[in-house]
């Protein structure tokens, strides 16, 4: 009943089988993504095109952007049927140690757990760092504070200036997301937010840590690169679609 969330169905009212959904939501807006696909197989098209149209049909009209991370081959020769188009490469990176590389913090840096109250401060900093298409809203801060195996808040002369949270599970660490303000990008902020997350995996006793970036992201590499995150191999393509105006 969600707008935005539908599915196919098999079968007459008293025998109605769902056979594919596909969800589509905005948090925050203007960039809505592909929540959830699932179809019966991989010759399914007709399912899948019969979703879309009726999601892009009742489109909200602040919606810019319809991305889709593609971590599945499946949906990969419909896309551009649909409408879409390539527009970035998501890359995965690996540490198979949690040693810490030298680095320099600024002076009066702070780093200490996030406060729930923080949260609208950090969409704030999300919304400056990023194009639209990769912010997070207070309201997905939240769900990710609320789950998080760590969740850093980098404080400079006592205000807000990054933040890192990372999640677990088989024994090892995912450094979900770390972002820094725009105009202290280069000082520092980002290493001892990342040297920071890796002790407390250490203190935690787990193997490893994994993450992802973008491929034009060449700052952020450097930085993972620097403290011993290796390429995996893995390249997750996210495709777009635009709505026409009105």
């Amino acid at each position: 009943g969600t707008p935005g969330f539908v599915v196919y169905t098999r079968g007459d009212a008293s025998d109605e089988q769902v056979v594919a959904c596909l969800g589509i939501g905005a948090d925050p807006l203007p960039t809505a993504w592909v929540r959830v696909a699932a179809v019966e197989s991989a010759a399914a098209f007709a399912q899948c095109e019969a979703m879309w149209a009726a999601i892009v049909a009742d489109l909200d009209p602040d919606i810019e952007e319809v991305a889709w991370f593609v971590t599945d081959n499946w949906p990969l020769h419909w896309l551009d049927r649909l409408g879409l188009e390539p527009v970035s490469t998501v890359l995965g990176f690996r540490k198979t140690d949690l040693t810490v590389a030298p680095y320099t913090p600024p002076p009066g840096l702070d780093i200490r757990p996030a406060l729930v109250e923080e949260l609208p401060l950090l969409a704030e900093i999300e919304e400056d760092a990023f194009e639209p298409r990769w912010r997070h809203s207070a309201q997905s801060l939240y769900l990710a504070w609320r789950q998080s195996l760590s969740f850093d808040v980098a404080l400079l002369d006592g205000q807000p200036v990054g933040f890192q949270f990372s999640t677990g599970g088989g024994g090892g660490a995912h450094l979900a997301r770390m972002t820094v303000r725009p105009e202290r990008q280069g000082q520092g902020i980002g290493a001892a937010l990342l040297a920071r997350a890796l002790e407390g995996y250490r203190r935690r006793k787990l193997r490893g840590v994994t993450l992802n970036t973008q491929a034009d992201n060449l700052a952020s590499q450097r930085l993972y690169t620097r403290f011993g995150f290796a390429p995996t191999g893995n390249k997750y393509p996210v495709w777009s679609y635009y709505p026409l105006p009105g």
